[in-house]
């Protein structure tokens, strides 16, 4: 079953037994939520993951940075971001492409202006976790907010915030 039937975006959930193991991790994380913050959870952990990924190396700094943020937009406790950052994590590698542009699209659907908001920058600061924020990462989070409809001005508002992380900024060794 894909990430968008476990967010209620397709089919029905009847087939919960074929579910991943990944999946059924994040049910269990997220079973002390309302199935409608479920979702939101679910899509914000993700969009976090793809991000997280976008370099192809997620480390504990960015990890930790996870599930500080989805302790505070969850409202979950932080064995269940840890589990939660864990499993989307997984996910996000295993669905990537298929389902990148449609959670992206869920979350969208799901909230307003100012969530949209406060998930880039939860994905500037997970991107600058370690200190960089490649060009991989960043394109990755236009592309997100590309997604989830926001405007380029408020990208570059919000990107501005995290310049001194940004690797293309950053001065060359030899340069230093």
């Amino acid at each position: 079953m894909s990430l968008l039937k476990f967010l209620g975006l397709g089919g029905d959930r009847s087939g919960r037994e074929a579910e991943p193991d990944s999946l059924v991790e994040i049910g269990r994380a997220l079973e002390s939520l309302e199935p409608e913050e479920a979702r939101l959870a679910a899509a914000f952990a993700y969009l976090l993951a793809r991000v997280a990924g976008a370099d192809l190396r997620t480390g504990d700094d960015e990890r930790a940075s996870m599930a500080e943020r989805l302790e505070s937009f969850g409202g979950i406790g932080s064995d269940q971001a840890a589990l939660l950052t864990d499993t989307a994590l997984r996910v996000a590698e295993t669905h990537g492409s298929t389902d990148d542009h449609l959670v992206a699209r869920a979350f969208r659907d799901m909230t307003e202006h100012a969530e949209r908001v406060r998930l880039l920058r939860c994905l500037y600061a997970v991107a600058a976790a370690d200190e960089t924020i490649t060009t991989l990462e960043d394109n990755e989070i236009f592309e997100v907010a590309t997604a989830i409809g926001m405007d380029r001005s408020d990208v570059i508002a919000l990107r501005y915030e995290f310049t001194e992380y940004l690797g293309s900024m950053k001065a060359l060794p030899r340069e230093r």
